[in-house]
């Protein structure tokens, strides 16, 4: 015993021989350090203190001899000395004061402290091994209830420094509160920040939420989600400060409608912020983005729209004050375009002076009626290559080899628009008024309501806007229709900005296609006998509701839909018919080149207006009128087709180029408006907009691109009527707060709550769960139209077939449109109608004196 316990005297190779005592060398402060610098997250040291490296070879020391002899011998020892086991293991861990200091003790404790051995004393104090050799037999109780005090004592005294230590991550000041920040929040990148600070809270709450189990198992479940959650719900009870993901739950949720009931539920289990908050934030988030749209302005080329919106109040105890009814408002957006469209600042004078000489005449109406051989090369080209991919698209054509062919490629572009996010517009929606713009007088007053949310209704502002500024004012034929009224009736006011010099009406495309699409319904219904027929083709896909046009609901979607499918049926049987085969799947076998010239062959039998003459001067005896009426549907149909595409890609020259045509139709088809519009459009492009305008309203003010991708093109107008959707629907709040002041208030914030709500979702991969309308497949539906209309022959020709139904006989709409625009007279009539000399004089002294009257 004395030659291993005498002072540490034990002889090793890696000690000096003689009375060496490690002990005195190992000072106080060296003590302390070698037990206390040892961090659970840090690695030893490279060089083991002296201590740890003794223990080591006195345990080399101890193999092959009886351990339990000499633990008997000591434990006699200390009862000689009046001292048991707890008392001194008590008095050496710091519990006696002269223990402290003393340099002997200090190296046994310090010895203690860094052994290899401490982990595994303190695993079998808290589960010892059971007494009998096979493992069998009762276990003894150990230090299981005093270790775990202990242990909780430590983990809650970690977890309190943990939580502090990632406070930080979780702080957001009151003031802070922007979209920016809102959509800065990532879940993913926060995760790892968090268990980094906080790495004993993340491992006890995603083990409480986790088992080992459930890790091999589980396939949706995010642990780390709800553990961040928790951790976020703890730091948001200590200090609301620490609201950070509070803030981002509290505005998601509100824009997804979750009620103020359930939301003072969810705030007190500290998930959200609170009602009120979330309330005084979207106020906060609209008078940010109102100020932002004032400032961009004042940068930036902006164009704007508006729209009518009808609200229904309905109330459940009525009263005299108390009764459903309609609430009639405007919204507006402010759309901000690219810098690079900016207009030199003199364009507004030159604009004027330009428009006055210009406007004395008419624009050819020769030009329009016979055309261009370019533009029709160019429609001719564009249609042939829709008919072509009708069939590569279909799915017998899936696997066909030549697709990548460049003779099957599309057709240059016209004029199409350049995309990327450095072209794309941005919106500012502006406060929705009490006021219904359909009425002259209500128009005058939503302009001025614009105009001073806009901070340009001062006299200044009002100046640089008359004499400056072009402001290109985007809505629906009626909302069109008001503004060029107004523009003309005030023609001789005193200053350019009463007369409204600054402003240019456009219309929207996306009205103009429903009013496209309604002109085709109106001439192709027929009945549910007319094979060919839309109403036969609804009947037969059993597509409902869209036998009475409707401005409301899903009617144009359904619409749009059917056109396409039934266009598609068309031409599949045009493909057979020509081709002289049974099944698309027999023209795989044909090269690019000769698919190529079958598409020219289909368009110039099937889908010409010389198809069409080529019938008509045959006697009438001979004439098809069948193939003629599916001849004409297949020839008319293909500029919807191309006006739908062109839009989407962004080519507004090609959608130029249908201008001509559009006229014809809405003039023969009885839609004497758009005929108007068109009109207007031909007279302005070709007379009265000088290059720089036609350029600038072409590039920036038919169309728009808020995400950049070279498809995601979409008309003003459309954009407008999701933003109605947003402020009808899908933002509005629902019960007695539900009013036109709350729709004010709340209309700005609009774009920053769908950010955010896209936000949440993205980092949660939900974004897809109702975000875009989901489209069943097509295929049975065309096939089953293409195999009657392939079956009733109705795209080959039988000299003398007759339509005998009345009904389901089609007027030539184009044809009519031409003959009746070619009237001596109609076109100078809308010129006199429209053609005033306007005033050029700059009388500023009324218009501080309500310049938006009427009189």
């Amino acid at each position: 015993m004395d030659e291993v316990f005498s002072g540490n005297t034990f002889r090793d190779e890696s000690f000096h021989n003689g009375d060496h005592h490690p002990e005195q060398e190992f000072s106080d402060d060296e003590a302390d350090n070698a037990a206390d610098g040892l961090s659970d997250d840090e690695e030893e040291p490279a060089q083991p203190p002296v201590p740890l490296m003794n223990t080591r070879a006195l345990k080399r020391g101890l193999e092959g001899r009886d351990v339990t002899g000499i633990i008997r011998e000591v434990l006699d020892f200390m009862s000689l000395k009046q001292i048991n086991l707890p008392l001194f293991l008590e008095a050496l861990s710091w519990g006696d004061p002269g223990c402290h200091s003393d340099a002997k003790v200090q190296y046994a404790r310090t010895a203690l402290m860094v052994s290899d051995e401490l982990p595994g004393i303190l695993e079998r104090w808290y589960n010892p091994p059971r007494g009998s050799r096979k493992g069998k037999g009762k276990r003894p109780a150990g230090a299981q209830r005093v270790l775990r005090d202990f242990a909780r004592k430590c983990v809650v005294d970690c977890v309190d420094r943990e939580i502090k230590s990632s406070a930080p991550l979780f702080l957001s000041p009151p003031e802070d509160l922007s979209h920016e920040t809102l959509t800065s929040l990532d879940f993913q990148s926060l995760t790892k920040e968090v268990k980094a600070a906080a790495p004993t809270l993340w491992e006890v709450l995603r083990r409480a939420a986790y088992s080992p189990e459930q890790e091999k198992r589980n396939i949706h479940k995010d642990p780390d989600m709800a553990t961040l959650n928790r951790i976020s719900q703890c730091q948001y009870t200590r200090s609301h400060r620490r609201g950070r993901l509070q803030k981002s739950w509290a505005i998601y949720l509100k824009a997804c409608g979750l009620s103020a009931r359930a939301f003072d539920a969810v705030h007190s289990l500290g998930l959200t912020m609170s009602h009120k908050w979330t309330a005084n934030a979207y106020g906060e988030l609209s008078e940010q983005a109102m100020r932002a749209a004032c400032s961009e302005i004042k940068i930036h080329p902006w164009t704007i729209s508006h729209d009518n919106v009808n609200i229904p109040l309905r109330v459940f105890s009525q009263r005299l004050n108390n009764q459903s009814h309609f609430i009639s408002g405007c919204p507006a957006t402010v759309w901000i375009l690219p810098q690079r469209a900016a207009l030199p600042p003199d364009t507004n004078r030159l604009f004027q002076s330009f428009r006055a000489s210009q406007a004395t005449s008419v624009f050819s109406f020769e030009d329009v009626m016979y055309g261009d051989p370019d533009v029709d090369a160019r429609i001719e080209s564009q249609h042939q290559y829709r008919i072509l991919r009708i069939l590569l698209d279909c799915p017998e054509f899936s696997d066909y080899p030549h697709h990548d062919d460049p003779l099957l490629a599309a057709p240059p572009p016209v004029h199409e628009l350049e995309a990327g996010l450095e072209n794309a517009t941005k919106q500012f929606i502006l406060g929705t008024c009490p006021i219904e713009e359909a009425s002259y007088e209500g128009t005058l007053k939503v302009m001025e309501e614009w105009f001073k949310q806009l901070h340009l209704d001062s006299e200044d502002e009002k100046t640089k806007t008359g004499l400056e500024r072009i402001i290109a004012w985007i809505g629906d034929q009626l909302t069109i229709e008001r503004l060029r009224g107004l523009w003309k009736y005030r023609h001789e006011d005193h200053n350019a900005f009463d007369r409204m010099d600054f402003m240019i009406p456009i219309f929207g495309w996306f009205h103009l296609v429903m009013a496209l699409a309604n002109s085709l319904h109106k001439q192709y219904l027929g009945t549910s006998a007319g094979i060919g027929g839309l109403r036969h083709a609804f009947d037969s896909v059993k597509r409902k509701g869209l036998i009475t046009q409707s401005t409301k609901g899903p009617f144009w979607h359904h619409l749009d839909e059917a056109i396409k499918h039934v266009s598609e049926a068309h031409f599949r049987a045009s493909w057979l018919e020509t081709a002289r085969v049974k099944a698309l799947s027999e023209l795989k076998t044909k090269s690019p080149q000769d698919l190529k010239k079958l598409a020219g062959d289909i368009l110039q039998k099937h889908a010409s207006r010389e198809a069409i003459h080529e019938i008509e001067i045959l006697p009438d005896d001979k004439q098809d009128q069948v193939l003629k009426q599916w001849t004409m549907w297949n020839t008319d149909v293909l500029i919807y087709l191309e006006l739908r595409d062109a839009i989407k890609i962004g080519d507004v020259g090609r959608m130029e180029d249908l201008i001509p045509t559009l006229l014809f139709r809405f003039s023969g088809g009885g839609n004497s408006k758009y005929a108007i519009e068109m009109l207007e459009l031909l007279q302005c492009l070709r007379k009265e907009w000088p290059v720089e305008i036609k350029n600038y309203i072409r590039e920036w003010c038919w169309l728009m691109n808020r995400t950049g991708k070279r498809d995601g093109f979409l008309p003003f107008d459309l954009g407008q009527e999701e933003n109605i959707a947003d402020i009808k629907v899908n933002y509005r709040s629902m019960g007695p707060g539900a009013t036109m002041e709350y729709m004010h208030k709340i209309s700005p914030a609009i774009p920053t709550l769908r950010r955010v709500q896209r936000h949440m979702e993205d980092q949660f991969k939900t974004s897809t769960r109702g975000a875009r309308h989901g489209v069943p497949q097509k295929e049975d539906d065309v096939a089953k139209l293409t195999a009657q209309y392939t079956k009733s022959g109705i795209h080959k020709f039988v000299a003398s077939r007759k339509i005998h139904n009345s009904a389901d006989k089609a007027l030539d709409f184009v044809t009519m449109g031409a003959i009746n625009l070619e009237k001596l007279g109609t076109i100078d009539k809308w010129f006199t109608q429209r053609t005033h000399a306007r005033a050029t004089g700059e009388d500023w002294e009324f218009i501080c004196n309500n310049s938006m009257d009427t009189e």
